[in-house]
């Protein structure tokens, strides 16, 4: 059988109101190729997707089939903790640029200007953002155990190392 014989076989077994299932059977393929075959033959054109009758409910949607246990892609599982950290997101992305033309200038062994920087929200932490932050399952646990000490949210205490670093690198700074 030709490859457009097929797809006339196909085609017509479409039009016939067949169930994918049923298309499966005939054509002695797996349900996936005839789902795939099914898209790729709507998307060009050549057959129109069915409605479903009225009063039925669509499927849920499935989600994606986790891969194999042997798998060769990796599977670790990377703990993480989000946390409200810095009250504005320019304040950071300057920062960063600011990291960024810092490693540009020790590279160029150059001396670097001095910068303040930013200080900490004064406000009771109204413009916070979310982030989330991968960290090593023993910081988080470090993290939480000293905010339990502190009493303090642990996304409170990370905030105020996070100003406390970046306040005292930019002061060790030459």
């Amino acid at each position: 059988m030709t490859p457009t014989e097929a797809e006339a076989e196909f085609i017509a077994l479409w039009q016939q109101g067949l169930t994918h299932e049923a298309m499966a059977q005939q054509l002695a393929c797996p349900l996936g190729t005839v789902k795939s075959r099914l898209h790729t033959l709507i998307h060009q054109g050549k057959i129109q997707p069915r409605r479903a009758p009225a009063g039925h409910p669509r499927p849920p949607a499935q989600a994606p089939a986790p891969p194999p246990a042997d798998s060769a892609l990796p599977t670790r599982e990377a703990p993480a903790i989000t946390i409200m950290a810095v009250p504005e997101v320019q304040e950071l992305i300057q920062t960063v640029k600011d990291l960024v033309a810092r490693v540009a200038t020790l590279e160029a062994g150059t001396r670097e200007p001095t910068r303040d920087p930013p200080a900490p929200a004064t406000h009771p932490r109204a413009d916070i953002k979310q982030w989330t932050v991968r960290l090593s399952q023993a910081l988080i646990e470090a993290v939480k155990a000293q905010a339990t000490a502190e009493g303090k949210e642990p996304s409170h205490l990370v905030e105020e190392l996070l100003w406390t670093a970046l306040t005292d690198r930019r002061a060790s700074q030459p």
